[in-house]
């Protein structure tokens, strides 16, 4: 038993010695391994550590370098806006530079276009008025009714002055207006110089002569009008012809003298009214007020010179006023409407041609003058012709025809023409048998038939052997005479259709020897 207890005590106690022996050894390798693994720790560690300082330092390069880009970029950028700047100042200068030669340039070709307008405009102020000196030295070498080559005298002097004032509006614009109203002023003196032109033709300078004349007119004379056109005792005058025909011809007076007093008032207002307001012209504005005053006063005026014309025009027909008036009325009113349109197409077709409305109304200025400046001349060779010296000569005898435009170009000869052109077939067909029966009348043929219809009357049997008998053209036909008077036939009796057919036969055969002999020759 102890034996076997010692026994068990030895191996239990080489049991625990195993144990412990394995328990050391298992110590000492856990102890190998874990030193192993924290050397290898030891090394992974200072490994991230020199990979944490790579990394630092790498940042640190990263972060240098986005600044040195960064001072790069703005570098670049600063150096970029410098030579942008420079070369937008190049091209600034550059074009400035060229835009000063452009319009230098232009200016150039446009003062030599205004250079040529000059010339041209001047050309034909200067002709318009040689025209007007010579027309008017011939009226003062035969002045023989001086009343009355006075006052054309006045007229006349109307082309010059509207001649010379355009062109030295063309040339001088900032005078233009005032230029203008000399023009104005002298037009207005032309309407009344006009009435006062024909009431010396008539009276010859009394005044009491042309109021007898005018009073022989009083049954179709309306009474001057009173109170703004109302009727002012009309019966009145009645009874007494020669006060009414002095109470219109004074009337008519008036009415072209207001326009005369007006008119330069209105022209000074209205070069005021564009000095002061240059805004539209619409009817808040005072020069729209001033034109309609101003056509008033010439639609009065003209009211009294053509109810004065309508009433004398018989009596002044030998002289031709009608040809006269219109010289007056056209230089006015073709003037007034033409400076219309100019400001309608400016307004309107050349509207983006001008910078403002200054230069527009410059524009229209120039167009007008250079338009007058030539059609003055027009107007100072047509005084010639409707303001003659030959009228008021001692021995002059109005023409009591004379040729017109239609007459020169034969235009009644081709309206002639034409009518028989366009006449139906049948006109023409008459027309055409008429001329045959004329030519038959001068043939021999004609006397023939003429016997032939005489011995048919004569009740002969055999009147077709006869007719054929008488078809035969000989030399004994050429020697027959015309039948008498006193014998009776009509021209119902004659076959004229055989007659044409014969004498159609009878030409024919004539051509065809004619053309033989002449082929022959």
């Amino acid at each position: 038993m102890g034996a076997l207890t010692k026994g068990l005590n030895v191996m239990a106690l080489l049991a625990l010695t195993a144990v412990v022996a394995f328990l050391a050894v298992f110590q000492i390798h856990s102890s190998a391994k874990i030193a192993h693994l924290n050397n290898e720790l030891s090394t992974q560690m200072k490994s991230m550590h020199d990979l944490q300082s790579s990394l630092n330092q790498m940042q640190t390069l990263v972060h240098h370098e986005e600044n040195e880009i960064g001072g790069l970029r703005n570098f670049v950028g600063s150096k970029f806006n410098f030579t942008m700047q420079n070369i937008d100042a190049i091209v600034n200068e550059t074009q400035t530079t060229l835009n000063e030669e452009v319009q230098k340039v232009n200016d150039d070709v446009s003062s030599q276009n205004n250079f040529i307008a000059y010339e041209f405009a001047g050309i034909f102020a200067v002709l318009g008025t040689l025209v007007f000196l010579w027309h008017t030295t011939s009226h003062l070498r035969d002045m023989n009714e001086p009343f009355v080559q006075r006052k054309i005298l006045a007229i006349l002097w109307m082309c010059p002055i509207y001649s010379v004032t355009s062109w030295l509006g063309l040339v001088f614009t900032s005078a233009e207006p005032y230029l203008s109203m000399i023009k104005d002023f002298y037009e207005a003196y032309c309407i009344y110089t006009f009435l006062s032109f024909l009431i010396a033709v008539l009276g010859r300078g009394d005044r009491n002569a042309v109021i007898d004349l005018l009073a022989g007119h009083a049954d179709h004379m309306k009474p001057p009008l009173r109170l703004c056109g109302l009727l002012d005792g009309g019966k009145k005058y009645d009874d007494d012809p020669r006060a009414k025909a002095e109470a219109v011809l004074f009337q008519c007076q008036l009415f072209a003298m207001q326009f005369v007093l007006l008119r330069p008032l209105t022209s000074v207002a209205l070069v005021i009214s564009n000095a002061l307001h240059t805004g539209s012209r619409d009817y808040t504005s005072p020069q729209f007020y001033i034109i309609w005053i101003i056509n008033g006063s010439i639609f009065v005026a003209f009211s009294g010179l053509v109810k004065f014309y309508h009433l004398v025009r018989e009596d002044l027909k030998w002289c031709n006023p009608f040809p006269k008036f219109l010289c007056i009325k056209g230089v006015v009113f073709m003037t007034f409407w033409q400076r219309m349109v100019i400001t309608l197409i400016a307004s309107t077709a050349l509207e983006n041609r001008f910078e403002d409305d200054r230069e527009r109304r410059e524009w229209i200025q120039q167009a007008q003058s250079f338009l007058v400046c030539i059609e003055m001349l027009v107007f100072a060779i047509v005084h010639c012709y409707v303001f003659p010296v030959e009228e008021w000569q001692n021995d002059y005898r109005p023409k009591q025809h004379k040729s017109n435009i239609v007459d020169n170009l034969a235009l009644k000869d081709f309206a002639k023409d034409l009518k028989y052109i366009m006449k139906s077939r049948k006109a023409r067909k008459r027309a055409l048998n008429k001329m045959n029966r004329e030519k038959v009348r001068t043939s021999d043929l004609y006397l023939d038939e003429i016997e032939l219809a005489q011995q048919t009357k004569q009740g002969g049997d055999d009147t077709a052997v006869r007719a054929d008998t008488q078809i035969e053209y000989t030399s004994e036909h050429s020697q027959k005479s015309p039948v008498s008077s006193d014998e009776e036939y009509t021209e119902e009796d004659i076959d004229w259709e055989r007659l044409e057919k014969y004498m159609k036969e009878t030409y024919k055969e004539e051509d065809k020897q004619e053309i033989s002999t002449n082929e022959i020759i």
